[in-house]
């Protein structure tokens, strides 16, 4: 049984969660991003029911309800380590509509994550304690 409960569902499967993280840009050049632990059940229901293949014509299409998102789009990203299977992203091309449930969901019982700058090249703005500790100590990153 997984220690933690399911951030969606709150059941405790027998196997491990997988940790997805939902992020998506209110506004440009500022990012938000919730982390979850989700059950197999509630990884399928709301992240791979997403998973959709791209229109053959080559368009973008919401995959919740595929209406044509090639010009108006509210793109939410997903990045999730699944047990046995590792880190696996998603691009979604969601519609206005759909992206506000997805979002709804994408913030259920999960964890806000800090804000990043664009160019942080993935780390987390400000400084860690360890990051702090080393400076501390007159050691200092390569450039």
């Amino acid at each position: 049984m997984s220690l933690t409960p399911c951030s969606y569902c709150r059941q405790r499967p027998p196997e491990k969660l997988a940790q997805v993280t939902w992020a998506w840009s209110p506004r440009p050049h500022e990012r938000l991003a919730y982390r979850q632990n989700l059950c197999l059940n509630c990884f399928c229901g709301h992240v791979l029911a997403l998973d959709k293949p791209f229109e053959p014509e080559g368009r973008l299409c919401c995959p919740a309800c595929g209406i044509d998102t090639e010009h108006d789009m509210d793109p939410v990203y997903v990045t999730a380590y699944v047990p046995g299977a590792g880190k696996m992203t998603y691009e979604f091309a969601l519609c206005g509509a759909c992206a506000v449930e997805a979002r709804v969901r994408a913030q259920t019982n999960a964890e806000l994550l800090p804000d990043r700058l664009p160019d942080s090249r993935g780390q987390a703005t400000g400084n860690s304690p360890a990051v702090s500790a080393w400076d501390r100590l007159g050691i200092r990153p390569r450039e």
